[in-house]
């Protein structure tokens, strides 16, 4: 028999002590393989969107809230533009596309975002392997081509059960609330022509319309008589101005011309990436407006806040090793305590030194496998439901199993820890006194 055969036999009659061993060791192997997979996929999910564009441009304020707001939807604009100063950016010899941005409303807590058709024909570069990659693709129906029609993602047709033909309005700001304290534009709907294929991007929870439709919603006019029923959180304010002012007189009785449109961010992409620093800072300098390259926020985002979070959840993961650690070397000592007379009856029967020492470490391998592999398989579970959550309220989708470099040096590091473990117990079993043991039967 060999020391294979024997050792896992010493497990599987030691079943319980073995199972809590495992699982302290699974738990462990879990909590690391899970923090770097979700550290990985989110990083590759928003850089991916990140890469899409070279550059964004919006109102002058908080780099990091311009990107999150025009790109990933998860934060207030910093403000407006000009539509004059899309127009530049538009003619600019360098820009090979500019796609204008509205936003002002969300339903039922998804962002409406005024666009321009053209939108919907771009394509994304993968950043590694160069292929080009449709931005949008259309499950059912078709891209609007007027005011008021809509094309939804797949994420919030799903959620709300939208459909084509459907109606809906749209609410007043970007902070989701209950229904009762949202201002409604209820005398403006919206009628869904397009629902979006599931894209594991912000897109899908995004309502997209022409730039048209959010003017109309928000012409100075249509809010009068709301400004004087409405008691809720939002009032017309800086959301509002994205839409054209109309002619008044003043109190002199002089016509003022009706105010510029204006873009809440332009989405840019240029000749070449090389020219993204120079761009950026031709527009921060020439232009009233303020230009970003999405890349660089994203790696500042994690470098900050992410970079951190994981360096405290791969500490707390390896604390737990060292107490794995601690259960297989008391659990494999107090064995040898146990089967002492065992160990001296195969040392009668020919075993030598090395082949007990051996079947006891062999013990402690399979033991710290079985806990890495349990563990690879949980951590996996548990990445896969944060990353069902991520994709249904971010539309970030994550793969649940993950396997790196980083991976490999973890359950490397778990397996050697393991080993090192069993060491004591197997330099107890190697020094068996065969005559003191015997005697003792």
């Amino acid at each position: 028999m060999s020391i294979w055969h024997i050792a896992w036999g010493y497990l599987w009659n030691r079943k319980l002590p073995t199972v809590l061993t495992v699982a302290s060791v699974a738990l462990a192997v879990a909590l690391i393989s899970s923090v770097l997979t979700l550290r990985d996929e989110t990083r590759k999910r928003f850089e991916e969107e990140g890469s899409t564009f070279d550059i964004v441009v919006g109102a002058k304020g908080s780099p990091m809230q311009l990107v999150l707001s025009t790109v990933y939807y998860m934060d207030t604009p910093t403000g407006n533009i000009l539509f004059s100063e899309y127009e530049r950016l538009r003619q600019h010899e360098e820009v090979v596309a500019a796609f204008p941005i509205c936003l002002g409303d969300t339903y039922r807590g998804n962002r409406i975002v005024g666009t321009v058709r053209e939108l919907f024909d771009h394509v994304r570069v993968d950043p590694v392997t160069r292929e080009k990659q449709p931005l949008f693709r259309l499950k059912e129906g078709r891209y609007f081509e007027k005011k008021m029609e809509a094309v939804v993602g797949s994420t919030v047709a799903r959620q709300n059960q939208l459909k084509l033909g459907d109606v809906f309005v749209g609410a007043h700001g970007f902070m989701d609330l209950p229904e009762d304290l949202l201002h409604v534009h209820a005398e403006f709907p919206y009628t869904v022509v397009g629902i979006l294929d599931a894209s594991g991007s912000p897109n899908d929870r995004a309502v997209f319309c022409d730039m048209e439709s959010v003017y109309e919603v928000h012409k100075e006019g249509h809010h009068h008589h709301e400004e004087e029923e409405y008691h809720g959180p939002f009032r017309p304010g800086v959301e509002d101005t994205i839409a054209p002012k109309a002619e008044h007189e003043d109190e002199e009785g002089h016509v003022e011309a009706p105010q510029e449109k204006e873009v809440t961010a332009v989405l840019i992409d240029l000749e070449s990436p090389i020219q993204q620093f120079q761009f950026k800072e031709l527009v921060n300098s020439e232009y009233n407006a303020m230009a970003e390259r999405p890349l660089n926020q994203i790696a500042k985002l994690y470098q900050q806040l992410l970079g951190t979070a994981k360096t405290v959840l791969l500490a707390i993961g390896y604390l737990v090793v060292v107490i794995s650690a601690l259960s297989i070397l008391i659990g494999l000592y107090l064995s040898i305590l146990q089967r002492k007379r065992d160990l001296a009856i195969m040392r009668a029967l020919g075993a030598s030194s090395a082949e007990i020492l051996g079947s006891v470490m062999v013990e402690a391998f399979l033991v710290t496998v079985l806990g890495i592999g349990t563990g690879w398989l949980v951590g996996g579970g548990v990445s896969g439901a944060i990353g069902w959550y991520l994709a249904d309220r971010y539309g970030l989708y994550v793969q649940p199993f993950g396997f790196s470099f980083e991976h490999t040096l973890a359950f490397g590091t778990v397996a050697f820890v393991g080993l090192l473990a069993g060491v004591i117990p197997a330099w107890q079993a190697y020094q068996t006194n065969v005559a003191r043991d015997l005697a003792e039967l």
